[in-house]
């Protein structure tokens, strides 16, 4: 009984440690100074690190979640020089090969070997002294990243025919690609419901039981019955819920922001202009994505916008509604002209210029 008690233990460990996810980044850059290389999810924030001792460091990091994950790397010497690092890939940007990026994926096993090279200062713009761009190093990872490193970097930015059958011959043949998955479902409203579903069938193997797959399935499914969904009310400054559009205009110019977000703010004296001149048969609407009701709050009161301003999260049951009803994607700032049908006549996605939105708000 002893012996298979002991087996059984012995399986069990066996069965934990195969179920833990893992990255282990292997290095060997001959030119790097002694110092610290971090591990940091895209927007920064350090997750793990490893000292590097002439340019040998290993970083291994166990992962809670269980989907792969946009990682990068950057290297601190003992000077308290900042090196970010970026990679070549095998794809293109704007029509031009082999663009690079700082971020690869959380695959098992990556290595990252060869000098670092620092890249001339861009035109316009200086790094402060202690802060260096450099490339050059060589990176061998897995399956994850070698498809998201096959992937023109461009590839959602226009959608179109061209566009959407390049997407599913990418997927048929990285049918295992979490970059497509999060790619499809970051720009799930700009494809109509078919198109997912013809998209979430070529996809084949564990990456069909992730939680991003369920979710955006499961999602699409409500889609097919969305003009049966009445648009729901949204909570203003004061805490009340009411309808977001008002029907005695004809038009509704809706401005999805948040307190946080740079371009958003810098786009707010234009609208401010263009609210003083506009059509009287148009509205003017901003609704803030801000998880934070007092940032929210904060920031109206020092932008003073005359027009209705209201919130919602993606915490909240009634934004998948609002995604559904004026396709939004989760980039912002978005906005969007509809008439009191909920007809979506124009959108646009990011900063706009004084003639951009005055056409755009022409009809």
């Amino acid at each position: 009984m002893k012996n298979i008690f002991f087996v059984v233990i012995s399986i069990l460990t066996i069965s934990c440690k195969n179920d833990e996810k893992q990255t282990v980044i292997n290095g060997n850059i001959p030119n790097l100074p002694d110092g610290i290389m971090y591990l940091s999810n895209p927007e920064g924030d350090r997750i793990d690190s490893a000292k590097t001792i002439k340019g040998i460091f290993t970083i291994t990091h166990k992962w809670n979640e269980k989907e792969p994950k946009y990682i990068k790397v950057n290297h601190i010497d003992k000077k308290g020089i900042l090196r970010f690092f970026s990679f070549t890939t095998n794809a293109k940007y704007k029509g031009t090969p082999g663009w690079s990026t700082d971020v690869f994926y959380s695959d098992t096993i990556i290595s990252l070997h060869g000098k670092f090279k620092e890249n001339p200062p861009i035109k316009g713009y200086k790094l402060p002294y202690n802060i260096k761009d450099v490339s050059g190093v060589a990176i061998k990872a897995g399956r994850q990243t070698e498809a998201y490193y096959n992937i023109d970097g461009d590839l959602f930015d226009k959608i179109d025919g061209k566009m959407i059958q390049t997407v599913k011959e990418k997927i048929n043949k990285y049918p295992y690609s979490y970059h497509l998955l999060y790619q499809i479902n970051d720009n799930k409203n700009s494809f109509s419901p078919m198109q997912i579903d013809e998209y979430l069938k070529l996809f084949k193997g564990d990456i069909t039981e992730s939680e991003t797959y369920k979710k955006l399935s499961a999602y699409n499914k409500k889609r097919y019955d969305e003009k049966n969904t009445l648009l729901p009310l949204l909570e203003n400054v004061n805490g009340k819920k009411y309808e977001i559009l008002d029907p005695k205009y004809k038009k509704h110019l809706v401005v999805f922001w948040a307190s946080w977000c740079g371009p958003c703010r810098g786009e707010i004296p234009l609208l401010k202009e263009m609210y003083n001149t506009k059509n009287e048969s148009l509205e003017f609407v901003s609704v803030s994505i801000d998880e934070d009701k007092n940032a929210w709050k904060k920031a109206l009161n020092q932008e003073q916008m005359g027009w209705n301003q209201f919130i919602v999260n993606d915490k909240d049951p009634n934004y998948e509604k609002i995604q559904m009803h004026f396709r939004l994607n989760g980039a912002i700032p978005y906005t969007v002209l509809v008439d009191n049908n909920l007809k979506i006549i124009k959108s646009t996605v990011g900063l706009s210029s004084e003639k951009n939105l005055e056409d755009f708000i022409k009809n």
